[in-house]
């Protein structure tokens, strides 16, 4: 009876943690309760609307904004493997300080993103690769950059854009960290946001997934924007935001950093 029961139990654990193997298991990932606009609109409507001061400033989502076509062509991934294959890549940690860096070739690194989702629940143990280029030649990327339209938004003083181009596969993402305002738009894949003004509850070494799961609802959290982006789709972060990222699909995308 005692190993009946044992057996028994250790059958209702394996069904509790089979549930909690991604937060869309928890919970809708589809929800959104961030501002929406189905094209772009003009400065002084950007600005009367979301803000460029600190506490007056909100979040905005931007639906299926086009991307141009030549740009579209270049970063097909076969054209990228064919082109850019051998071409080595700075992946850095998915934590909130991204205290690693490594460096290898982007072939094998698409291949490593495009196998099963990230099971690994600490962001040390995570590498990705959202734009951190520094250190390599970047003179392929500038060349596909080049053909990209950023969101055309001043905010505040910040009005010098810069590009930032990654990728990364289900389950990868970052945790909450904030630094100056911006734009991400993504061109394959869909990837959800959350954002606080308010420091959220969280591990900085954990994944965005772990944090999802396990202190998403478990913790007492500040009001918190989220949404999910889908190829075109733009989000703005407002200035000093705390905001994290989880990458539902494999998932290309651009960042538009504007500074002083």
């Amino acid at each position: 009876m005692y190993k009946y029961s044992i057996f028994i139990i250790h059958i209702i654990f394996f069904a509790i943690v089979s549930t909690k193997l991604y937060p869309e298991d928890i919970y809708s990932l589809e929800t959104c309760n961030i501002p929406e606009e189905f094209s772009y609109i003009n400065q002084n409507e950007f600005n009367s609307r979301y803000g460029s001061e600190k506490y007056l400033a909100k979040p905005v989502v931007f639906r299926q904004i086009p991307i141009n076509k030549q740009f579209l062509n270049l970063i097909q991934l076969d054209s990228i493997l064919r082109r850019y294959g051998n071409k080595y890549i700075t992946v850095t940690t998915a934590n909130t300080y991204s205290y690693k860096k490594q460096y290898i070739k982007l072939n094998d690194y698409i291949s490593s993103q495009k196998e099963s989702p990230v099971k690994s629940k600490w962001g040390n143990e995570t590498f990705y690769w959202f734009g951190d280029d520094l250190l390599n030649d970047q003179k392929w990327l500038h060349q596909m950059l080049r053909y990209y339209k950023p969101p055309p938004y001043v905010v505040g003083d910040f009005f010098e854009p810069s590009l930032n181009f990654g990728m990364g596969g289900i389950g990868t993402g970052v945790p909450f960290h904030f630094h100056g305002p911006g734009f991400q738009q993504m061109i394959v894949g869909r990837k959800r946001w959350y954002l606080s003004i308010e420091k959220p509850f969280f591990d900085p070494n954990e994944t965005t997934t772990e944090w999802a799961i396990e202190k998403r609802f478990k913790r007492k959290q500040p009001f918190l924007y989220e949404c999910t982006l889908h190829p075109g789709d733009i989000i703005f972060f407002p200035n000093l935001w705390w905001h994290a990222t989880l990458n539902l699909d494999f998932s290309i995308f651009i960042s538009t950093f504007l500074s002083l």
